[in-house]
Parts: C-alpha cells; sequence; structure tokens
C-alpha cells in the first residue's frame, strides 16, 4: 500500500469521524451554527423535494403510464380472441351453408335425373338415398347433370331396398333416358332416303337417331315407367287402368326369376323427346348394325336373314325417326 492510498483512507476516516461526530451532537441537543442550520433546511428541503419529485414520477410511471400499455394490450388480445373466434364461426357457418346447399343442389339434380325411382321409393326414401350417394361418390364434374352414373349400382348394395328388385333396373333406364336427352341434335332428312334405290348400298350407312342404343332389362321397366309418368294414370278415371297395370307388374316381377333371358328394348331420341320399346331378338341384332355403322347392303342382310319385311320396317324406323338419314 502507498503513501497516498493511506492518506486516502485516513481522509476518509476523519470525514466518517466528523460526520459521526456531527450526528451524536445532534443526537445530544447540540444545536449547529444560524448560518449552517439554514444551509442545512434549505439542503434538507431540497432533499425532500426531490424524493417527493421522484416519488410523484414513480407513481406516474406505475399507474398512469404502465397500466395503459398493458390495458391496450389486454384489449387488443380480447379483441383478437373475439375476431378469431368470430371467425372461426363465420368459416364453421359459411361451410355448413356450403355443403347444406351442395347436399340440397344434388338431391335436386338426382331428382331430376332419376325422377321414376323417386316416384316408386316416394321423396323421403329418395332424399335419403341421395345423402347416401353423394356422401359415398365423389362429384367429379361441374356439371350436375353428369352426376349419377353409379347410382343403379349403388341401389344394389343398400339393405334397405331389397325389397325393390326392380329397382337398379328402373335407375338404369333413367339414366339412360337422360343421357340420350342430352345427346347433340341431328337434322332428319327424309329426302336422303331416295338413294337407296340410286346409290351403292355397300357405300351408305343409315344415320342413326340421336342416343340409339340396345338395352337389357330382366324386370318390367317400361310399365314401372308408365305407372309413374303417365297422367292418366294418376287420375281419377285412371283408377282401374292403373290397377290392372299394377297387377300385371306384379306378376311380372315375379316371372322375372324364372326368365331365361333378359329382354331388349331399343331406346332413341327423336325430336326433343326419348322413346324406348321393346324389341325382339332379331329386331335387336338390325339395331345393332345400325348402331355398329355397318353398310345399309349389310343391315338388309340382316333383315332378310330375320325374315323381317324389308318395307314394313323402312317406313317404320322412318316414321319413328329411329334413323334420321341415309349418307
Amino acid at each position: 500500500m502507498n503513501k497516498s492510498d493511506k492518506a486516502a483512507i485516513h481522509a476518509g476516516d476523519d470525514k466518517q469521524s466528523n460526520q459521526l461526530n456531527a450526528y451524536k451532537g445532534a443526537q445530544l441537543g447540540e444545536k449547529p451554527g444560524n448560518a449552517q442550520g439554514k444551509q442545512l433546511d434549505n439542503d434538507q428541503g431540497d432533499q425532500m423535494n426531490a424524493n417527493q419529485d421522484y416519488q410523484g414520477q414513480l407513481l406516474a410511471k406505475i399507474f398512469n403510464i404502465q397500466p395503459q400499455p398493458l390495458q391496450k394490450e389486454l384489449t387488443e388480445t380480447a379483441v383478437r380472441i373475439q375476431l378469431d373466434a368470430s371467425i372461426q364461426v363465420n368459416i364453421q357457418t359459411g361451410l355448413n351453408v356450403y355443403t347444406n346447399n351442395f347436399i340440397e343442389n344434388g338431391i335436386r339434380a338426382l331428382s331430376i335425373t332419376f325422377p321414376t325411382v323417386e316416384g316408386l321409393i316416394g321423396e323421403d326414401s329418395f332424399r335419403m338415398l341421395s345423402r347416401k350417394l353423394l356422401s359415398h361418390e365423389v362429384k367429379a364434374s361441374f356439371d350436375w347433370a353428369e352426376y349419377g352414373i353409379t347410382l343403379p349400382t349403388f341401389i344394389e348394395g343398400q339393405e334397405a331396398l331389397e325389397i325393390y328388385p326392380f329397382l337398379s333396373e328402373v335407375a338404369e333406364l333413367d339414366w339412360a333416358i337422360h343421357g340420350v336427352q342430352r345427346q347433340a341434335d341431328k337434322e332428319f332428312a327424309p329426302s336422303t332416303f331416295a338413294s337407296l334405290e340410286t346409290g351403292d348400298t355397300d357405300l351408305l350407312c343409315f344415320i342413326a337417331a340421336p342416343g340409339l342404343q340396345l338395352l337389357n332389362f330382366w324386370f318390367p321397366v317400361v310399365d314401372l315407367y308408365q305407372l309413374i309418368h303417365d297422367p292418366y294414370l294418376q287420375s281419377e278415371e285412371g283408377i282401374l287402368v292403373r290397377k290392372a297395370l299394377l297387377e300385371k307388374i306384379t306378376t311380372s316381377i315375379n316371372n322375372a326369376i324364372n326368365m331365361g333371358t333378359a329382354r331388349s328394348l331399343v331406346l332413341w331420341r327423336a325430336e326433343y323427346k326419348a322413346q324406348f320399346e321393346y324389341v325382339t331378338d332379331a329386331q335387336a341384332d338390325v339395331i345393332q348394325k345400325i348402331s355398329a355403322q355397318a353398310s345399309v347392303n349389310d343391315v338388309i342382310d340382316t333383315i332378310g336373314t330375320h325374315n323381317i319385311d324389308l318395307t314394313e320396317w323402312l317406313s317404320k324406323a322412318i316414321s319413328t325417326k329411329l334413323i334420321f338419314a341415309v349418307a
């Protein structure tokens, strides 16, 4: 330790000693001189004022300044939570609305595509069936008219519909009719049939009606379709006819189990409405030739093979617009 360090220590000791003596003197009642007293009073007053100012500032910071950001933060957090909850509620509400609209649009579209199915099982049962299909089968196209191709197969897997063994075939017919109705139009050109007498029948073909096709059914789908769509059968005047048709349908359904082969049905669109009727196996062969765009000569040969009257067949095919032209 050097001298300066020691001197500083002693100086500090002396200062502390003087302060201690002054403190003792004050404790014993000793009064300082007037000048010194005034100075002390002023110093103490200034110190008290400074302390009061500091305490005031501290209190202001604690009670006036700091709570404000905290309250603002809490308020903003509460608002944000409310907004988040509101957004979630709005999103869920929107999804519910979308889902309900999707289901209702789907049911409505399916009822348009499968009116016979709905008519046979009733509106409530059809809604349930449609809901199941909509939850099972993804809608792959924007157009609802293209939805429902799997319904016939879907029906077969529904235990609740086993009492309607014919329903899947009715759905198949509804879907086929729906598809034919959406086929592009063709121009009916009867004048072109004159070329059958003057042209080379090996180079000519019959132009089929829009949607011409053959379908095979075991159950009496034509009678079932008529039962639902014939306005007369829905009237009071048609009660007896409806009853007779129901008896016929019941017999046909029972006999379907013992049938060796399914019945052929030809479907096409004449003008703006689909047409369909049962045909014999021979007539079905002719239709297949036309659908395959075989030459007129091949079609005529098939007609001859089955001993069908060519003139009669051709006249009916043109009048019913089963064929639209020759080209």
